[in-house]
C-alpha cells in the first residue's frame, strides 16, 4: 500500500471555461453592468462614494483564494443594498473573475415578503429571480445550488435565523456548503452583511485565514443612532401595558409623556407604538385611550398594523400627511431592513422589556430612524443602554469582547462575550483537525495530546516526552480551578477560560522558544466544566 497522503485544498480552486462559455458570461454581465447603470440613473438604486469604497474593499479581500467568507459590518439603514449592487458591479467589471450570473445568490434568513420585495426593486432585473427570504432557503435555494461551482453567495441581516439547526444551518447542511474543502473546491464565496453581528462574527474569526471582517464607514449625510442619542432625541421607553402586577397610575403617566411629546410638534405626524401581542394590544391601546382625550383643538386618530392589517405597504401611508395626529400601533413588523418613509413622522417608541435583547433594540425601531431621510425632529423612545454597547462594539471593531452584550446567538462568560452556536461556528464544518492531512513535520505543525485529568498528562510527559526534551524538567504543573471552579489558560498574557477551538488557534505559542510544550486546559463548551480537556502540545 502506498504511503502517500493527498494535500487537501487550501484555496478556492477556479474552474475553467470553454471560449464559447466565456463569451456568453461577458455579454450576459454587460447586461447587469448596464442594469445597474440604469437603476442609478433613475434613482432606484443609486450606488454612492462610500458604497463604492466599501465594495473595492470586499473585492480586494475576495481576491485573495484563502478567503471563503467575508463579514461587512455596516450600520442601520447605511446602505446594504447599495453596497451589495456596488460589490457586483465592481466584482464583475474586474476582468479576472469570470462568474456565470445564475451563480450570484442574495439570500437572508429573515422571513419577510416584504424584504423580498423591497431587495428586489433595488437590483438589476436579471439577478431578481435569485433573491430568497428564509421560505426560500430550504427547497428552491438549495436545489439550485448544491450542483453548482463558482458561486457568490450574498447574505443580508445575517444574524436572523442563524443558530445551528436554525433555517440557515440546515440549508446550507442540504447544500453541501458545511465542508471547507467542498467550499475551496467549487470556488464558495460567501459575503455576509449586517449592522448587529452578534455572535456570528466571533465564530466567523475562527476561520483564521478563510475569513475577513470589514466594518463599512456611512457617507456623509448619515445620521446614526449614536447622533440621535447626543442631540437628545432618544428617551428611554417605559412599560405601556401594564399585567395587573404594574402600577397603573404610572403606566398612565408614562402614556401622558407621549401625549406631550406629540402635542408639542408644530405640524401633525404620523407616530408608531410597538405594542405586545395579543390581549397586550388591546389593553395598550385602551391604556392610550384613557389619555387621548379628545378636544376641539387636538384630535387623535388609532389604527394598527399588523399582520392581518389591511395596510400592505406602511410606506404608502406614510407617504401622506395624516389630517389628525395618528398612532400606528404595530405588533412583529418593522425590524430589521424595512426603510421608512420619514418625512411626515413623529414619536417612535419601542415595546418595552425588562431583559432586552441589544440586536432587536438596534434593529428595531431605532434603527429605522437612522440614515439619510433624517427630518430633523422625529423622537425614539427605547432602550439607551443597548445604544450605549453597541457604540463600544462599534469603536473597538468588534473586537471588545468584554460587552455583556445581549442576543440570541451571543453568551457572556467568566467576563468574555463568545458566540453561541451559530451557523458560522468551524466547528459546524467538516474541518480536519489541523486543517491538512500531510504529516506534522512538513507543515511545521505540533502534535497534540488530549487528556481529561493532570495525572494523564503527567504520565504521558514521563513516559513518552520528558526524553526527548532531554530529561530535564518536572513536566507540567498541576493547574488550579478559578473560583468559579474553571481552569484557565494563560496565552499572551491573558488569563482566561478558553475553548478549545481558541487553544487550537494559538496552538503555536510559545513551545519552542518556552519549555519545548505547552500545557493548556480548555472546554468544547466554556459554560459546561465536564468538558474540560488538557492539552500537552509539542513538536
Amino acid at each position: 500500500m502506498s504511503d502517500y497522503i493527498p494535500i487537501p485544498v487550501n484555496k478556492r480552486v477556479i474552474c475553467e471555461y470553454s471560449i464559447q462559455e466565456q463569451e456568453i458570461m461577458r455579454l450576459k454581465k454587460n447586461i447587469i453592468l448596464t442594469e445597474i447603470q440604469i437603476l442609478g440613473l433613475t434613482g432606484v438604486s443609486v450606488i454612492y462614494d462610500s458604497q463604492e469604497i466599501i465594495a473595492l474593499k470586499i473585492i480586494t479581500e475576495l481576491k485573495n483564494k484563502k478567503i471563503i467568507n467575508v463579514m461587512a459590518v455596516l450600520p442601520t439603514q447605511g446602505g446594504k443594498t447599495g453596497t451589495m449592487c456596488a460589490t457586483i458591479k465592481k466584482y464583475l467589471e474586474d476582468t479576472t473573475n469570470l462568474i456565470p450570473i445564475e451563480n450570484i445568490y442574495i439570500i437572508t434568513g429573515v422571513s419577510s415578503c416584504e424584504w423580498k420585495e423591497q431587495t428586489k426593486e433595488r437590483l438589476p432585473a436579471s439577478l431578481q429571480s435569485r433573491v430568497f427570504h428564509r421560505c426560500d432557503l430550504p427547497v428552491t435555494f438549495v436545489d439550485e445550488i448544491k450542483t453548482k461551482k463558482n458561486i457568490l453567495i450574498i447574505m443580508d441581516e445575517v444574524q436572523v435565523a442563524a443558530k445551528k439547526d436554525q433555517t440557515i444551518y440546515k440549508s446550507f447542511q442540504s447544500a453541501g456548503l458545511l465542508d471547507k474543502s467542498k467550499l475551496y473546491e467549487n470556488d464558495v464565496k460567501i459575503l455576509e452583511f449586517t449592522a448587529t453581528p452578534d455572535g456570528t462574527i466571533y465564530d466567523l474569526m475562527k476561520w483564521n485565514d478563510a475569513s475577513s471582517k470589514i466594518i463599512g464607514e456611512p457617507g456623509d449625510g448619515y445620521v446614526s443612532c449614536f447622533d440621535l442619542l447626543r442631540q437628545g432625541r432618544i428617551k428611554q421607553y417605559k412599560e405601556l401595558c401594564g399585567n395587573g402586577k404594574d402600577d397603573m397610575e404610572k403606566v398612565l403617566e408614562n402614556i401622558k409623556e407621549i401625549k406631550t411629546d406629540i402635542d408639542s410638534y408644530s405640524e401633525i405626524k404620523w407616530h408608531i407604538i410597538r405594542t405586545k401581542n395579543g390581549i397586550f394590544q388591546d389593553r395598550t391601546i385602551e391604556n392610550f385611550k384613557k389619555v387621548f382625550i379628545e378636544s376641539e383643538t387636538n384630535k387623535y386618530n388609532f389604527i394598527k398594523y399588523d399582520r392581518e392589517s389591511e395596510i400592505a405597504d406602511i410606506n404608502n401611508t406614510l407617504k401622506t400627511p395624516p389630517k389628525t395626529n395618528t398612532i400606528i400601533f404595530i405588533k412583529e413588523m418593522l425590524r430589521c431592513s424595512k426603510t421608512l418613509y420619514q418625512q411626515h413622522l413623529g414619536l417612535r417608541y419601542e415595546r418595552f422589556s425588562l431583559h432586552p435583547d441589544d440586536a432587536c433594540i438596534v434593529q428595531g425601531l431605532l434603527g429605522r430612524s437612522t440614515g439619510y431621510q433624517d427630518n430633523r425632529v422625529s423622537i425614539c423612545y427605547t432602550n439607551i443602554e443597548s445604544i450605549l454597547r453597541y457604540e463600544q462594539l462599534w469603536n473597538s471593531n468588534f473586537e471588545d469582547n468584554t460587552i455583556k452584550w445581549n442576543s440570541k446567538t451571543t453568551k457572556y462568560i467568566n467576563g468574555t462575550l463568545v458566540g453561541k452556536n451559530t451557523f458560522n461556528d468551524p466547528s459546524y464544518y467538516e474541518f480536519s483537525d489541523d486543517d491538512s492531512t500531510t504529516t506534522s513535520s512538513s507543515l511545521n505543525e505540533p502534535i497534540i495530546k488530549k487528556f481529561k485529568t493532570y495525572d494523564e498528562a503527567k504520565e504521558y510527559y514521563n513516559t513518552s516526552l520528558k526524553a526527548k526534551l532531554g530529561g530535564k524538567g518536572r513536566g507540567p504543573n498541576k493547574l488550579k480551578p478559578n473560583d468559579a471552579g474553571f481552569y484557565e489558560s494563560n496565552i499572551r498574557k491573558n488569563k482566561r477560560v478558553y475553548s478549545c477551538d481558541e487553544i487550537y488557534k494559538e496552538r503555536r505559542c510559545n513551545i519552542e522558544n518556552g519549555a519545548g510544550y505547552g500545557f493548556r486546559a480548555c472546554y468544547e463548551d466554556i459554560t459546561n466544566k465536564d468538558t474540560l480537556q488538557l492539552w500537552l502540545i509539542h513538536y
